[in-house]
């Protein structure tokens, strides 16, 4: 018998909503997808970008590995006094986001419009 593999996928996708960079993610985040948003997010950073959205809609799936590319564009911003926001969770997502207990460290929205918001009201964050 033979084993069928199953790879997962994972699109990113910038756009910029009032000047702040969105990156969009669509599919199953893990440990071999999770490069590719740690990349953009890293690539956005070394340009100067010290906010940045996370639009999480269509995100069906993240591991702990997704979630470190998040915690770590979130510290590499917040030396920068910037800060990231996490827009429009998915279940699944959102149960590991909860499980975590990442509420402290990172913004949560339901819309990219109040992420901005809350990313441009919002004062320099401490690591």
């Amino acid at each position: 018998m033979a084993e069928t593999w199953r790879v997962s996928k994972l699109e990113v996708s910038l756009r910029y909503e009032d000047n702040i960079p969105v990156i969009e993610a669509r599919g199953e985040c893990d440990l071999i997808t999770s490069r590719r948003l740690k990349e953009t997010a890293d690539d956005l950073i070394r340009t100067g970008r010290n906010k940045i959205v996370f639009d999480l809609r269509d995100t069906s799936y993240i591991d702990s590995s997704g979630f470190r590319a998040l915690l770590e564009a979130r510290n590499k911003v917040v030396q920068k006094g910037g800060n990231i926001a996490l827009v429009s969770l998915t279940a699944p997502v959102e149960r590991v986001f909860n499980l975590l207990r990442l509420e402290q460290l990172i913004i949560r929205t339901d819309t990219i419009e109040e992420a901005v918001v809350k990313l441009k009201s919002a004062e320099p964050t401490q690591c």
